[in-house]
């Protein structure tokens, strides 16, 4: 489904759940009204008896008309055009409600999100997981206690909707739709609100996926084993490999530890006085103790992922490699 479609059927059923129980009301109002009248005898079938109902409830049908009725009629007449017309006004109330309370439109909005995935926090680094989501196809509610950030409009442009509220509130996480999420990223700037919102998350939702930013590492190696928060990311411990090899001889992309060894990405490109040119990707990983985990593709289509390990490398080609600092320098200083 196109995003557009998309996003306006959300709208759509947003505004069903907001006049559901009005709808509800009015629905048992008419049934009742028809029921009654039809087993009265008022009216020969029910076609005739829903048809009166619907008279009382939008007032066609006015005190003139009921004057030749047995007085517990009247009065049975009297109560369904009252609880109609509150039914309808209600109704009308919450889609106006809808329409021009923001707040109230992005909370109805995200009512209709399920196995989807909540970020709390939206600053520069919740914007761009969310914009990530996105691309990976997923769902996504936004939870920000300040709704001065710039990030806030383009993400409800995309139909993302933005709960504005302190996520260290129970309430707020429900709001979100946390009980009914897949999974949920924390990744303000405040390690213990951090750590807060994921622990009410988990006891809304013991099965939910938790991703959890953190500045302090200690705490977040404490967290990871003490709560079962496996995917807790210290900030520091994230970029200091990659500051590190950056600074290095190496040509380096990125950085991360995987069970605490340093791995990198770079980009070499073999020259044609390289020792590689004319090798196979396989003898290129086992004597550089590498994966080369793609290639540039000249037809113009950018990364092609897991090349051939019988492909015979040619002078000029690109290739994108997984690797030690150490197995990067044997590559570089070959190329």
């Amino acid at each position: 489904m196109p995003h557009q479609a998309r996003v306006a059927a959300r709208v759509f059923w947003a505004a069903l759940g907001k006049v559901r129980y009005a709808f509800l009301a009015f629905a048992v109002v008419l049934s009742g009204g028809t029921v009654l009248f039809w087993l009265t005898g008022i009216y020969a079938n029910p076609i005739l008896s829903f048809y009166h109902s619907l008279n009382l409830v939008t007032l066609n049908t006015g005190p003139a008309d009921l004057q030749s009725r047995p007085l517990l009629l009247q009065a049975a007449a009297l109560v369904i055009t009252l609880t109609g017309v509150l039914a309808l006004a209600g109704g009308a109330a919450s889609i106006l409600q809808l329409i021009t309370d923001p707040k109230e439109r992005q909370l109805a909005l995200a009512s209709t999100f399920h196995d989807h995935i909540v970020v709390c926090g939206i600053g520069r680094v919740g914007y761009r997981v969310i914009n990530e989501l996105l691309l990976f196809g997923e769902s996504v509610v936004g939870i920000n206690e300040s709704e001065s950030e710039e990030w806030l409009e383009p993400l409800k442009r995309a139909g993302v909707p933005v709960i504005i509220g302190d996520g260290r509130r129970k309430q707020t996480l429900i709001d979100g739709g946390v009980e009914r999420a897949s999974a949920l990223v924390v990744c303000t700037s405040n390690d213990l609100a951090n750590l807060d919102m994921a622990l009410d998350a988990r006891e809304l939702n013991p099965s939910i996926k938790i991703v959890l930013r953190m500045f302090d590492q200690k705490l977040a190696q404490h967290v990871s084993k003490g709560f079962g928060i496996q995917t807790a990311f210290s900030v520091s411990a994230l970029a200091a490999p990659a500051f590190a090899a950056a600074a290095t001889r190496a040509r380096v992309n990125y950085s991360f530890k995987l069970e605490g060894q340093l791995l990198n990405v770079s980009t070499i490109t073999f020259q044609p006085v390289s020792r590689f040119v004319g090798q196979t990707i396989a003898h290129i990983e086992q004597e550089a103790q590498c994966t080369i985990i793609g290639a540039h593709d000249d037809s113009g289509s950018g990364l092609r992922l897991n090349p051939r390990p019988e492909h015979v490398v040619a002078a000029g080609e690109r290739f994108y490699i997984v690797g030690s600092l150490e197995a990067l320098k044997i590559l570089n200083n070959g190329a």
